[in-house]
């Protein structure tokens, strides 16, 4: 007879270490989901900084086709229908220190979340929220910093509908700022589809 119990052993150690493997990465992958912006927020910021240089500052050291291989800018237009893969009806920004306005708190929200928002954007002055809405729902949401861009002047209790939700983006050299675009064609989005 034989004795096998230092491989049952090694058997349960590597059980154990492949269940650690697996709780870690999942673990990971939850971190990472929870802490990286979605594409279409990312895409907004690539859209400011390209876009504020036809504003702003057209110098030779700025070439924005060398950012992830994207065309220079043909205007100013930051239209952000164009950037969102997901259907929405109206597009509502919420200024660093709230309120959210009593037509997006009105909406199906996931639990309290509206209640929960307005105490994150009263508390923390580096929060702005972008809330996209559909059919009388919340269907997607971000926090976009003030150090990245400020849109106190997209703040408005109506929102946006994707037809006007057309942006112009400056630079003081530090921080992005983003206003509506006062004048615009219909078809000015149609070039800058993404």
């Amino acid at each position: 007879m034989t004795d096998n119990s230092g491989g049952a052993i090694w058997r349960q150690g590597r059980i154990w270490i492949s269940v650690v493997a697996i709780v870690t990465a999942l673990a990971g992958w939850w971190a990472y989901d929870a802490m990286v912006s979605p594409k279409w927020m990312r895409n907004f910021g690539l859209e400011m900084t390209a876009r504020a240089t036809i504003i702003s500052d057209r110098s030779a050291e700025t070439a924005f086709s060398t950012m992830r291989g994207r065309p220079e800018p043909d205007s100013p237009f930051i239209c952000l229908a164009n950037l969102t893969p997901f259907e929405w009806d109206r597009v509502f920004i919420v200024a660093s220190g709230g309120p959210v306005p009593p037509p997006l708190a009105k909406l199906n929200w996931v639990g309290d979340r509206a209640a929960e928002l307005n105490t994150r954007l009263e508390s923390d002055p580096r929060y702005q929220l972008i809330a996209f809405e559909r059919g009388g729902e919340v269907v997607e949401l971000g926090y976009y910093f003030t150090m990245w861009a400020n849109l106190s002047a997209l703040a408005r209790a109506d929102g946006f509908s994707r037809e006007t939700a057309v942006f112009i983006a400056d630079s003081d050299g530090e921080t992005f700022l983003v206003k509506p675009a006062v004048s615009f064609t219909p078809d000015a989005c149609a070039k800058n589809r993404m």
